[in-house]
């Protein structure tokens, strides 16, 4: 298994006695089940820097080799054994990452029973795409179950306006607010790196189909880049990487694309620090937490509108095209003919941006007044 990801270095603060809670509801922590994964277990740690006393409910955290990180905090497989063992806070305030998982739903059921707020934060699962993919499953739980735990929170909570604008196309009229998930900031960056020859472009993400890697096969064998190679790295999902490596065969650029499996830790800060372009070709996502990971690398990215980073124009660090093989095409030219002071610029105004806007200190201290305003209170 990785070695774990080391804690921030501040030890949060003591908990008051009798200190309300926020319990943290999510179907797993493993480093392979996608962004929420990590950022859930990222927004605790940062939630206790800012006094938060936190508890998780998680099925796989405590048990499994390939969870994020070990937190620190209380774990429990259901809301029904964390009331049992710390006495019924009723004051407490529970915040629930993603929904469909009957996990979840039972969760969110038992809440409203005993009359406990809560918070749910959908994490992209209500995104036009992802409501595709299983849709009769999903149409049927929509109208079972998931509409009424929605309707039933005191808040939704969107990474980006484009979901909360999702929220109110499916008729949800709970309260919304938008915060991004943050990023950790690395020391170093390719903005200091030496050059080192043949450039790559990275993907780093699910092989899955909705993240547009085949469309991205097709705009590269059609611009066929000189001295670039396109590096892919990820868990294969369903069997997905099969059908991108026969069409990357069938195209007949296999000499320049290479497939990994995932990759965490010092393994996954060297494949950032040794790469010039990354490249996100999705159909979908509600905010992409790879993208700002390579920006904080100092890494100009090409994603699609199908993520919601229209900064990358704002800021002038990376293309943002449409989320097909045409606009895929376009911005690949650019990124891979454009100079590499051009990109090396770029990547920098990047990595400032999120140094600015997304550090998790910053976003913990502001989900923790939005907690507030739902009426919980730190001393009970």
């Amino acid at each position: 298994p990785p070695p774990p990801t080391p804690s921030p270095p501040e030890a949060p603060p003591a908990p008051e006695q009798g200190m309300s809670c926020v319990v943290h509801v999510t179907s797993s922590t493993r480093l392979d089940r996608g962004g929420p994964s990590i950022s859930v277990t990222r927004l605790v740690e940062s939630l206790q820097l800012e006094g938060v006393r936190c508890v998780l409910v998680c099925p796989d955290h405590s048990s499994d080799p390939l969870v994020h990180v070990q937190l620190g905090v209380p774990n429990y497989s259901s809301l029904r054994e964390w009331f049992k063992r710390e006495g019924g806070d009723t004051g407490a305030l529970v915040h629930f990452h993603g929904i469909w998982d009957w996990h979840l739903h039972r969760n969110a059921w038992w809440c409203r029973r005993k009359g406990i707020r809560y918070i749910v934060s959908p994490h992209g699962m209500l995104e036009p795409w992802a409501l595709q993919a299983k849709w009769l499953k999903k149409r049927v739980a929509w109208w079972l179950y998931q509409r009424r735990d929605l309707q039933g929170a005191t808040l939704l909570m969107a990474t980006a306006t484009s979901e909360g604008e999702q929220f109110q196309r499916l008729g949800l009229r709970s309260p919304m607010v938008v915060y991004p998930n943050g990023v950790d900031i690395p020391e170093r960056s390719v903005c200091t790196m030496e050059d080192c020859g043949v450039r790559q472009a990275l993907f780093l993400s699910r092989v899955h189909p909705k993240k547009g890697l085949l469309m991205l096969a097709e705009a590269w064998a059609k611009l066929q880049p000189q001295g670039w190679r396109m590096l892919v790295v990820g868990p294969d999902v369903g069997g997905h990487r099969r059908d991108v490596e026969a069409v990357v065969r069938e195209l007949g650029i296999e000499g320049d694309w290479e497939f990994r499996d995932s990759l965490y830790g010092e393994d996954k800060e060297r494949i950032f620090l040794e790469s010039d372009l990354f490249v996100l070709p999705t159909h979908s996502e509600n905010f992409g937490i790879a993208v700002a990971e390579a920006l904080a690398f100092g890494i100009p990215v090409l994603t699609t509108r199908g993520a919601p980073w229209e900064g990358l124009l704002e800021r002038d660090c990376g293309w943002w095209v449409d989320a097909t093989t045409q606009g895929v095409f376009s911005g690949l030219r650019e990124g891979t003919q454009a100079s590499d002071e051009r990109r090396r610029e770029m990547g920098l105004r990047g990595r400032v941006w999120m140094q600015e806007a997304f550090g998790w200190r910053g976003i913990a201290a502001g989900i923790r007044r939005e907690y507030e305003k739902t009426g919980w209170r730190s001393d009970g």
